[in-house]
Order: C-alpha cells, then structure tokens, then sequence
C-alpha cells in the first residue's frame, strides 16, 4: 500500500477542532458555501461539537499559509528588510 493510502486511512477524525477566533465578515463562492457547511456538519458528526463558519475558515487560512511555500518565502523577505538595521551612511573620502 502506498504512503498516501496509509496516510488517507489513519484520518479518521476531522482537520479541524473548535477553537474560538474572532469573527470575520467576507463574500464566499456560493458552491464554496455549500461545501463548508457539509464540512461543519461532518466535524460536528465526528467530534460532537458544531465549528463556526469563522473557525473552519481560520484553520484552513493558517493550513494555506503554512504550505504555500511561495508566501513563506516571500513573508521572510519582507519580515527581513523591515527588521534589518540601516547601514550606516558611507564616508566621504573628504572626512
């Protein structure tokens, strides 16, 4: 059996556990809607307790900018150049 198929069969339990967040507002594909509330619904089946909308939408923000390595790299760029220390001005030979 493959890697992937041995993975696929040991989650049996939701991605997701009920952590409270604070609650955000946005517009959501209308199918993307529908699919998160089957996705609450099966979390709800599963671990007994109903995830807000927020919550399943947050999980899956920090999974997103976990894995696009694309951000990662583009977020240490930015946090470095406004982190890093000015160099301090060069001398004119003059000085």
């Amino acid at each position: 059996m493959s890697k992937r198929a041995n993975n696929l069969q040991e989650t049996s339990y939701p991605l997701v556990s009920v952590q409270r967040f604070q609650s955000l507002k946005c517009d959501v594909n209308t199918r993307q809607v529908e699919e998160l509330a089957r996705y609450i619904s099966y979390v709800e089946s599963a671990a007994g307790e109903k995830p807000t909308e927020g919550e399943v939408i947050g999980v899956a923000l920090s999974e997103l900018f976990k894995l696009d390595r694309g951000f990662q790299r583009w977020k240490e760029g930015f946090e470095n150049a406004t982190t890093r220390p000015k160099a301090p001005a060069a001398q004119s030979a003059g000085d």
